[in-house]
């Protein structure tokens, strides 16, 4: 029995949304797996990916979702697979028509049957030549309205009158926020449903935990088409669980799913996932729902080990009152440091360091891979050592000091301080208050430290840096203490397109723009744009 008199259309996106984890970049043998449980399941379309343009750096093949790509699959027959596409993407060189022919042949030589758009309301009227195209190459075509949450039922209503006599399967509404309740999605169901006489979607988001109980709310209020992904595997802290919402509708007398390949899958595959993406609802997403910040801040804050939970709190907060209810990354730079990171140094280097070569040691793996090789080059050539906040891999006997400089990352390397003993150059005044015991028995070296996000300087006992990362800041140190230059190993970099990248690399082509600069000389590899020399070449 269909609970509101109408078939129920499932579709699983965990591809497409879960992408924002992993670049999109899903293993064959997972994929293999996933079409084949989807396929035992049920599920009425798989939402495989995105279809971007062409973008710069690195992304999986999911994130395109090409023909090529999708006719190389294992598809079982009868499979109806979709993609989806941001309507900014389409529409911002005001060409539409002419993007959508480069990105979609005629349907009937494509794998792809559905094709959905992502539009934000100010972007939506510029989408009806991309809707209308998409359907005369005989694609059947959705249609998602973001953010709908904090919308008035006037402005949802007028909106949807607009697209009523656009060829479209479904009109979805996206809690992107993930802050709506039940009777958010009641109403907003309703206001649709005043000026779009089709089928009705819903895409959820859990940052309030609210996912499954919004999703059973539309379909409650006449919503046929709703998605969900896979363990709930998604942007921030995902969607509604694939497998919760078959149960339940089962459980409801709406629909029979035959759940136990699934079930396996999210116990096994999928589980395993999650511990290494950590996707979910928490504190912290309930907080951006609050708060009406996008989910993807946290979701940023909380892959960088160099925030603490109480810095991701405040930064929310800032967001809140900033309006980011879209993603920025300079906006979250700017949240991050609206807190004043100041410390007046007491000791002046001077001449600590006359002379030699310095030695940074970072924790990263293509550091780690030539350990032996360190360790000679340090025992033949003599260089002063300075270990890069905490390093697993690296032995405690052969460093001479250690640099730090962010109070978060001081906090999250508080045992590790607390297990050793020895010298660390640190701004004394941004030591948390909860690490001050794990560093009594070590001589402090409290080297200043003052964050200007647009320069670069070194003074007599402080460094002026545009971000409080402890590569620029012992950098900064040894210019102040005398060195002759600067040699780098594990620090290997991030990927290009990686925001972290620019961070650190803009902050060191800062320093090496100055006068006075000291030569950098990376001798393991590394992505910074540095001069890079081989550690066994014979004469570095």
């Amino acid at each position: 029995m269909k609970k509101n008199g109408h078939k129920v259309t499932i579709l699983d996106c965990t591809f497409r949304d879960g992408g924002y984890y992993n670049d999109w970049d899903f293993s064959n043998s997972l994929a293999e797996k996933y079409l084949q449980v989807m396929h035992e399941t049920g599920v009425d379309f798989v939402e495989i990916g995105f279809r971007f343009g062409k973008m710069e750096g690195f992304l999986g093949p999911y994130a395109y979702s090409t023909d090529r790509w999708l006719r190389s699959l294992p598809v079982p027959p009868g499979m109806q697979i979709g993609v989806m596409c941001n309507a900014k993407d389409l529409i911002q060189d005001g060409r539409p028509v002419e993007v959508v022919h480069q990105l979609f042949s005629p349907a009937a030589e494509s794998p792809v049957e559905l094709v959905r758009i992502a539009a934000h309301f100010n972007e939506v009227e510029a989408c009806a030549p991309v809707v209308r195209t998409l359907h005369e190459l005989g694609y059947r075509v959705g249609f998602n309205l973001m953010q709908a949450g904090g919308r008035s039922a006037r402005d949802i209503t007028t909106m949807a009158r607009r697209v009523a006599d656009w060829p479209m399967e479904a009109l979805y509404f996206a809690d992107s926020l993930g802050n709506m309740c039940p009777g958010d999605v009641t109403a907003t169901v309703g206001a649709l449903r005043a000026g779009w006489p089709g089928a009705i979607g819903f895409h959820s988001h859990d940052n309030m935990g609210n996912a499954l109980a919004n999703t059973l709310a539309a379909h409650d209020a006449g919503a046929t088409w709703l998605d969900a992904t896979v363990l709930g595997m998604g942007r921030g802290a995902g969607n509604v669980r694939l497998e919760y919402l078959l149960l339940e509708l089962a459980r409801q007398g709406v629909r029979d799913s035959q759940v136990d390949a699934l079930l396996e899958f999210v116990v096994g595959d999928f589980s395993a996932l999650q511990s290494k993406y950590n996707w979910g609802a928490n504190l912290f997403y309930h907080l951006s729902a609050l708060y009406g910040v996008h989910p993807t801040y946290v979701q940023e804050m909380l892959s960088e080990d160099r925030y603490s939970h109480d810095q991701v709190i405040s930064a929310l907060q800032r967001l809140g009152d900033l309006d980011a209810s879209g993603y920025s990354r300079a906006r979250l730079l700017a949240a991050m440091q609206s807190e004043t990171i100041d410390s007046v140094g007491t000791w002046v280097p001077g001449d600590w360091l006359k002379g030699r070569d310095v030695l940074l040691i970072g924790p990263g793996e293509r550091g780690h891979r030539h350990l032996q090789g360190l360790l000679q080059y340090i025992g033949e050539e003599k260089p002063v050592v300075l270990c890069l906040n905490s390093n697993a891999w690296f032995p405690s006997d052969k460093v001479d000091a250690w640099v730090a400089c962010n109070p978060q990352r001081l906090s999250l390397d508080r045992d590790y301080y607390q297990q050793r003993r020895g010298r660390l150059a640190v701004p004394a005044g941004l030591i948390p208050c909860s690490v001050r015991p794990a560093l009594q028995n070590w001589e402090l070296l409290d080297f200043g430290l003052h964050i200007n996000g647009g320069g670069f300087d070194v003074r007599e006992s402080c460094a002026v840096l545009p971000r409080p990362l402890s590569a620029l800041y012992a950098i900064a140190l040894a210019e102040a203490a005398g060195a002759r230059r600067v040699l780098l190993a594990g620090l290997d970099g991030y990927a290009h397109d990686d925001p972290r990248h620019a961070e650190i690399d803009q902050g060191v082509q800062s320093y090496l723009s100055r006068d006075s600069a000291l030569a950098v000389v990376a001798l393991t590899p590394t992505s910074l744009s540095v001069r890079q020399m081989s550690l066994y070449a014979p004469e570095v």
